[in-house]
């Protein structure tokens, strides 16, 4: 068995660092082979509620199959990756599998303070046609499952042309997707997944309902030199496509997958907080998980609400962030226009920095991808908006992901940590978990936000998805929304009280607001805002809450306590259940809407105890937000 070991050593496929970690049969046993149905391994869980079976089956075919609690989640299904024309998941034999526990926390930004990364994984060696080796990589979670390919290097530049990997789901399940779209900015759509359109690119990540309040959502996780991966569906099987390198592409060295991840989550809390995406990521360097410039906080823009900012505008803009106890204040497109006596935009530039630092908020500067494509122009320019002042960079309007701009993402959020500017991708791809490995990243877009309900663009946001996107695009990590405008020709069937809402569910630790700083300013949640968290300690999702229909988040940051209700577009009533809250009295403070006018509050105060409920009359596109304190 050690000899087995010494050899993939020396592959460059299993770490020697690793070998001390191998726990022979832990969570892991080797089946012996049976007439028709050669080797297969079985995979389980820490808590054995999920197990994964990896077999050869009687046509040599690599396949899966994914059990929770003796209910298949997935299906038998496909494994292999098309390397230079050979797709190795056919005609293969198995190894003998080891396998280890990883069991550590660690701590995120987002839906609660610490991550757990608890699983088994087991290493298959695997032999397929032609006599090359690679190392198949699987993880059990109590809440999922992943699977990889590892290929050694061998002085090679393989073509890589295709990810066979399948997951294997009824056709009458309902799904929450949306179309492929290099920018995620697609809208949601809902159906069974009979009625997903066959062989078209899809988003992930993909959520279904299994029934009985169970979910999967299909993503990929750890991407860091592949393109982007979507998702199409074959009849019931969901498999990845790479539309931004559908001809394949040249791979250099080594070949480690991204993983293929499914989330499996009973109810709709266990789904929001699944730390699977992240877990399948390294941890960051010593560095920059100590680093005290990573800091999350809210932050004011002008795009949004006014379009492009002017300079004579900005110092407003910066003492509005100020008197709002925000931290951060986003330069955003338009200031490469700006112009005075004496000074180009970049002197202007820094005008409006110093001002911004002078008064204790941090300045965050847009760019355009076009002006850093190659490393070298990249790192100059950062090292130039670096030397401003600047404590942020929001890079925007980035090319289709190929494995060069995969590799690109990579250089940049390199760039930024070395000059310790947060980072934020604008017209982008989706993540993959890497926000652990580079905690810098505090937010992304990649995702049909605000930009989608405004009214210079005559767009207007469908009513079921804010309720939606929460379970589908926030599962794969946080999302810059932009939410929140006030401004009554913004509103376009929303009311207040769901715009206020958004703030609280719409997952973001650097929380940019999309309306003007004149409508927070005096607005009756004016004192709200200035305590409202963009990081969380605990999220749970409350009862009477359905994906596409009304959804309550109940959350909590250090022992103050946010509840937002966002409605889609039809009335509904909703029942507050006060048991999340510890013992004693609590002070609740209610923004809920006004069936009368939808840009104003129906406010109140209350006292409740755990034992008490609270009942939500929520207009169409409505909403509330309750503000619990001791």
């Amino acid at each position: 068995m050690m000899n087995q070991i010494f050899k993939w050593c020396r592959m460059g496929l299993f770490s020697m660092g690793c070998v001390s970690m191998v726990l022979s049969g832990a969570g892991c046993s080797a089946l012996s082979s049976t007439s028709g149905n050669p080797n297969a391994v079985s995979v389980s869980s820490p808590d054995k509620s999920i197990k994964i079976s990896v077999q050869s089956n009687a046509e040599g075919q690599l396949t899966w199959m994914v059990v929770r609690k003796d209910k298949t989640i997935v299906a038998e299904s496909p494994l292999g990756l098309t390397v230079d024309g050979i797709d190795i998941g056919k005609a293969v034999t198995l190894g003998k599998p080891q396998s280890r526990k990883i069991n550590e926390t660690y701590p995120v930004f987002g839906n609660h303070s610490k991550a757990v990364n608890r699983c088994t994984e087991t290493v298959i060696p695997v032999t397929c046609a032609g006599g090359l080796e690679y190392l198949l990589d699987v993880r059990a979670y109590d809440d999922g499952v992943a699977v990889r390919y590892r290929i050694a290097q061998d002085g090679k530049t393989r073509t890589i042309a295709g990810n066979s990997t399948g997951f294997a789901l009824p056709l009458d399940a309902n799904a929450w997707w949306e179309r492929y779209d290099q920018s995620y900015e697609k809208p949601c759509e809902t159906s069974l997944l009979s009625g997903i359109p066959e062989n078209a690119p899809l988003s992930p990540p993909i959520t279904f309902g299994l029934g009985d309040d169970l979910y999967v959502s299909l993503t990929e996780a750890n991407n860091d030199c592949f393109p982007d991966m979507g998702l199409v569906r074959r009849g019931n099987v969901l498999q990845p496509v790479y539309p931004a390198s559908a001809q394949g592409w040249k791979h250099e060295g080594a070949i480690t997958t991204p993983w293929c991840a499914a989330i499996i989550a009973e109810g709709l809390t266990a789904l929001v907080n699944s730390d699977l995406i992240t877990n399948l990521c390294p941890p960051p360097s010593e560095e920059l998980a100590n680093a005290d410039w990573i800091k999350p906080g809210r932050s004011l823009w002008q795009w949004w609400a006014i379009g492009a900012p002017r300079m004579e505008d900005q110092k407003d803009w910066v003492d509005a962030a100020k008197t709002l106890g925000f931290e951060y204040y986003l330069i955003d497109d338009g200031w490469r226009n700006w112009r005075a006596p004496g000074k180009d935009q970049w002197q202007c530039l820094k005008e409006v920095i110093d001002y911004s630092k002078s008064q204790g908020v941090g300045a965050l500067v847009w760019v355009n991808s076009d002006e850093m494509r190659d490393a070298a122009s990249r790192r100059a320019y950062l090292e130039r908006v670096a030397e401003l002042g600047a404590v942020g960079i929001k890079i925007d309007f980035i090319p289709s992901c190929t494995a060069e701009i995969t590799r690109w993402y990579e250089g940049a959020l390199k760039d930024t940590a070395e000059l310790k500017l947060l980072c934020n991708f604008h017209g982008s791809v989706k993540l993959t978990g890497r926000q652990r490995t580079w905690p810098h990243e505090l937010t992304r877009e990649a995702v049909r936000g605000h930009e989608y309900h405004m009214s210079r663009y005559r767009r207007v946001q469908a009513a079921d998805h804010d309720q939606i996107v929460l379970f589908t695009r926030y599962l794969c990590g946080p999302a810059d929304y932009t939410p929140t405008a006030f401004d009554p020709k913004e509103m376009v069937g929303y009311t207040w009280s769901h715009l206020l809402a958004q703030a609280v569910n719409m997952t973001s630790p650097l929380l940019h607001f999309a309306g003007k700083y004149q409508d927070f300013i005096g607005n009756p949640s004016e004192d709200l805002l200035r305590h409202l968290p963009s990081t969380w300690d605990e999220t749970i999702v409350l009862p009477g809450s359905e994906i596409g229909k009304t959804v309550a988040y109940a959350r909590r940051r250090g022992d103050v306590w946010f509840v937002g209700v966002l409605n889609g577009g039809e009335a509904a009533t909703l029942p507050v259940d006060f048991s999340f809250l510890g013992r004693g009295s609590w002070e609740v403070k209610a923004f809920a809407d006004d069936p009368e006018n939808p840009a104003t509050f129906k406010q109140s105060t209350k006292t409740v105890s755990a034992r008490d409920q609270m009942e939500l009359s929520l207009s169409p596109r409505g909403g509330a937000v309750l503000w619990i304190t001791r």
